[in-house]
């Protein structure tokens, strides 16, 4: 009977560490999703598992940043893009699926591999030498070359041990 209650008290403080570990910073993943700011100042609710890109907005007056959802909306919000990657890396718990890349203005984009479906050479923007595909249909020219962004998915999948 001890045996069992220790076993049943580690197995809940394991299984209660990562709320613990969220409740010191409230706008980190609950069920998944990260809470964030729109430009007129209300909060909105993020699902990580639906973002396809992050990158500086210029376009939307009073917001920072662009988010690209699956669903191939774009979400603007308040925060920057450095607080946004520290809160998405942060929910992932080691499971990195993002790489940084350069949009055709030179500014960066954090990309979540594991919603991208071609990475092509061939690219009809101007300024990129590659183009990505997400599973909404939406594309994303890079400075990179198609072949830099392949070693940098592989040099991803090594770090996890397995493919994004």
């Amino acid at each position: 009977m001890i045996r069992r209650r220790a076993f049943i008290t580690a197995l809940g403080i394991a299984a209660m560490w990562p709320l613990a570990a969220r409740a010191q910073d409230p706008a980190l993943a609950r069920l998944g999703a990260i809470k964030l700011t729109e430009p007129r100042g209300k909060p909105v609710y993020i699902n990580i598992a639906l973002l396809t890109f992050v990158k500086p907005d210029a376009h939307i007056a009073g917001a920072s940043v662009e988010l690209g959802l699956t669903s191939g909306r774009v979400q603007a919000v308040q925060e920057n893009i450095e607080e946004i990657i520290r809160l998405v890396r942060a929910s992932h718990r080691g499971e990195l699926t993002w790489i940084k890349l350069t949009e055709p203005n030179g500014k960066s984009i954090y990309i979540n591999v594991s919603q991208v479906t071609a990475v092509r050479s061939d690219s009809q923007i101007p300024g990129a030498n590659a183009e990505l595909g997400f599973a909404s249909g939406k594309l994303q020219g890079v400075r990179e070359t198609s072949d830099e962004v392949m070693q940098l998915v592989a040099t991803l999948a090594g770090q996890t041990g397995r493919l994004p």
